[in-house]
């Protein structure tokens, strides 16, 4: 049987192998299930040139491709159960991931 804190570190390693921003989320493991909370940020300007006309299609594209493909790999690790997102700046619809617009990219203001 393979324990949580194996689990954690391959879940760091599939985070960082898919150039996640480590510094904004939490992971955890109990018992066998994977909770990932917080914003998942990418860098991706080395994959994406930011002076491209369509840069921000072409960057929402590959993200999404990177969290299907994040979902995908942590479901695959020895000893896993489930994998729960709690994310603030994504969400799945059905099998749809949508990446949420964040109120200081909407310029709102919170009163």
């Amino acid at each position: 049987m393979v324990d949580d804190w194996t689990i954690n570190v391959r879940v760091e390693t599939e985070l960082v192998k898919n150039w996640v921003d480590t510094k904004q989320i939490d992971y955890s493991t109990i018992s066998g299930v994977i909770y990932i909370k917080g914003r998942l940020n990418f860098q991706l300007d080395i994959f994406v040139n930011p002076d491209d006309q369509d840069y921000f299609e072409k960057r929402t594209m590959v993200e999404v491709e990177k969290v299907k493909r994040i979902e995908r790999n942590l479901k695959k690790i020895a000893g896993v159960r489930a994998v729960k997102f709690e994310l603030e700046n994504w969400t799945k619809m059905g099998v749809r991931w949508i990446r949420l617009k964040s109120q200081a990219s909407t310029g709102q203001k919170q009163g």
